[in-house]
């Protein structure tokens, strides 16, 4: 499983690079505590949420860029 979480981890530099490398303006938006989330972050949370709901179905993952929903 160590290849596989480290390979989403280079698929999740990938896409922050395309946002980098593009020629659109760099999107930044603002969460709840005013932390700012740029169209970078949401594509690596993207991959990687999608590479870990596959690899490990039956564990729960906790992310930052989540929306607010799970209680501690």
């Amino acid at each position: 499983m160590l290849d596989q979480v480290c390979q989403l981890a280079r698929n999740a530099g990938d896409a922050i690079m395309q946002v980098y490398d593009g020629t659109k303006p760099m999107d930044v938006v603002s969460k709840a505590d005013n932390s700012p989330v740029t169209a970078a972050d949401i594509a690596a949370h993207t991959v990687i949420m999608d590479g870990l709901r596959t690899l490990t179905p039956d564990i729960p993952v906790l992310s930052e860029e989540d929306p607010p929903g799970w209680e501690v």
